[in-house]
């Protein structure tokens, strides 16, 4: 079905009659999203309010989503609607009674993600996502841009793994929760360009460039307690066995041999 998440009528004629509902509509790019102030709060707040109400009106038994990403800090228009969305959709659980259940992914990367969401306006190099512009620079043996001094961490965890929990969140155990997602590891950015350039045979180099506007250095991981207690999940995935399965596709999209 293709649609507009502002429409509220389309929205509401795709989810009425459904059972549960996996809502992900989203403009993401935590710093692609300067100067589309109005949009990102359009589709990601009153998109997910329109969600909210066709699942409240249809009795959904469950409503999935992704609340905001862990404290950040970060000041961007992206951060700032998801925010607002995450309140949002905890008011329609409180208030109207909507069986929510909150996914909160952790950095996720695995094969078909896109290396560039959409530039950043102000600044030029911005709008990446870090993981699979890492790869394709690699395999192309170009320089790898890690952002500020590569220090920062977060937990890595692989596309599959986040689709077996969003799989099993449908349980009357998770109603109500936000539930972190994730493998509790976090691995510093340097370490994962230095991991990359590695597994590749690359003859790339890592080029330190500045912090993305509106961020700041942070260290995040999950904490995995909840998705074992309420949804029987756990993480399955390294991070090496992760890239192995990622790194071969990214070279078949670029029609390259492929390193692995």
């Amino acid at each position: 079905v293709e649609g507009d998440i502002r429409d509220r009528d389309a929205v509401k004629r795709v989810i009425d009659g459904a059972d549960m509902v996996y809502h992900f509509s989203a403009l993401m790019g935590t710093s692609a999203r300067f100067g589309q102030e109005t949009a990102t709060t359009e589709v990601n707040v009153i998109g997910t309010i329109n969600a909210c109400q066709a699942a409240t009106d249809a009795g959904v038994d469950y409503f999935i989503y992704p609340p905001r990403p862990m404290q950040t800090g970060w000041l961007t228009p992206y951060i700032i609607a998801k925010t607002a969305s995450t309140q949002f959709v905890q008011m329609y659980h409180q208030v109207y009674g909507l069986p929510t259940v909150g996914l909160n992914i952790a950095n996720a990367y695995g094969p078909r993600e896109r290396a560039v969401l959409e530039a950043n306006p102000m600044k030029k190099g911005e709008g990446r996502k870090m993981m699979a512009t890492f790869i394709e620079k690699a395999i192309k043996n170009e320089s790898l841009p890690v952002m500020g001094d590569g220090q920062q961490s977060s937990d890595f965890v692989f596309v599959g793994d986040v689709v077996d929990a969003c799989m099993k969140a449908p349980t009357p155990a998770a109603v109500g929760r936000i539930i972190e997602i994730g493998t509790g590891i976090n691995t510093t950015v340097k370490d994962v360009a230095e991991r990359i350039i590695k597994m590749t045979g690359s003859k790339s180099e890592i080029e330190f460039v500045s912090l993305r506007t509106g961020e700041k250095k942070i260290h995040t991981k999950s904490d995995t307690v909840d998705a074992e207690k309420y949804l029987g999940w756990k993480w399955k995935t390294t991070l090496e066995e992760g890239l192995k399965k990622t790194i071969p596709w990214y070279a078949e999209q670029l029609r390259l041999p492929s390193p692995l």
